[in-house]
């Protein structure tokens, strides 16, 4: 005799997405612990990219007081 025969339907319906949540959680997880703490590795052509694209007419308009 197997477990899935003294098993209903319903309690089955249950069980398979609770095991499902349980295997991609332990994945996610492992993923987390693994990369954490780790420094992003550093691009200086695409952090001067960035400085020459920035929108600093946004940084203006909040920078500048309104007149009322």
């Amino acid at each position: 005799m197997t477990f899935f025969q003294n098993v209903g339907h319903e309690e089955l319906a249950i069980i398979v997405p609770m095991v499902a949540v349980t295997l991609i959680s332990l994945v996610v997880l492992r993923h987390v612990l693994k990369t954490a703490g780790r420094d992003f590795d550093d691009d200086p052509a695409l952090a001067e990219q960035f400085r020459r694209d920035a929108p600093y007419h946004l940084l203006r308009e909040i920078m500048t007081p309104e007149k009322a």
